[in-house]
């Protein structure tokens, strides 16, 4: 999971809002009426746009913008709708996120596994899990929304044998209380999100797999073409980093190291 720096709300849902202010998700989607009918596709096209065309939570590529490969997930209950505040139709709610593993398609990552429940993921898996009474509807503070994560550090670590993320502890040791935290560290929320959106099933750590050869097939020919260690993860930053974010991009950067953190804090990453 990476930072999501979110910008400007598509103006057909201030005005949908505004038309409509306690409409439910479903009724905007259905109603011909004040745009409704198209203000979800903006949505849609706006989410995946500023998120670089990757998944919210896992990070694999949607930016083909396919209605079955993508959907907007509301990090709170998009149920939870009331004069005082619609969640259903708040843009910060809202995350561009692929479709969790439930439908047979062959992903970014080439690796394609039956819609069975342990290879579910992203809000597929987390809805599962609030179902089941396993996390809060209301998860703040119980997993992480990718709004709420840091440009740096990254809280992440990789195991490279196996594709797995986990909890980079030296990082969550030193970062400053995360608000809302309801568990006793920061590496624990980061551990519930990791467990809670499944995001280390078989089908998203073999796609990691495939990402870290490519990196160290890489590392192999910036060597053969005389580059020492340290300038061939640089050139390799830069070529990984560029304009679009490649899928995986987590992976990438934990593979790269120091090499891209010093490119990204060159290029003012922000998320």
């Amino acid at each position: 999971m990476k930072r999501v720096l979110k910008g400007n709300e598509p103006t057909a849902l201030v005005n949908y809002r505004g038309a409509v202010p306690l409409s439910l998700w479903d009724e905007m989607k259905n109603n011909p009426h004040h745009g409704g009918q198209n203000t979800y596709q903006d949505c849609r096209n706006e989410l995946v746009n500023q998120q670089g065309g990757l998944c919210a939570y896992c990070e694999i590529d949607i930016r083909d913008n396919d209605p079955l490969k993508c959907r907007v997930e509301h990090f709170h209950p998009k149920s939870d709708v009331d004069p005082q505040h619609n969640w259903a139709l708040d843009w910060q709610n809202m995350l561009a996120v692929c479709n969790g593993g439930s439908y047979q398609y062959v992903d970014v990552s080439g690796f394609h596994l039956e819609p069975m429940s342990k290879n579910l993921s992203c809000d597929e898996h987390k809805n599962t899990m609030t179902q089941t009474n396993k996390l809060s509807a209301q998860c703040e503070g119980w997993i992480f929304n990718p709004l709420q994560l840091a440009a740096f550090p990254n809280l992440f670590s990789l195991e490279k044998n196996t594709g797995r993320l986990l909890p980079n502890s030296v990082a969550c040791r030193v970062h400053v209380p995360i608000e809302n935290n309801k568990h006793p560290s920061v590496e624990a929320l980061v551990q519930c999100t990791i467990d809670m959106l499944n995001l280390n099933c078989e089908r998203l750590a073999a796609g990691r797999l495939l990402v870290i050869r490519d990196i160290e097939g890489n590392k192999k020919k910036q060597r053969q073409a005389g580059f020492d260690a340290q300038q061939g993860l640089g050139n390799l930053a830069q070529r990984y980093f560029q304009t679009q974010w490649k899928a995986f991009f987590t992976t990438i950067r934990l593979c790269l190291g120091q090499a891209a953190e010093a490119h990204l804090q060159s290029i003012n990453y922000e998320g």
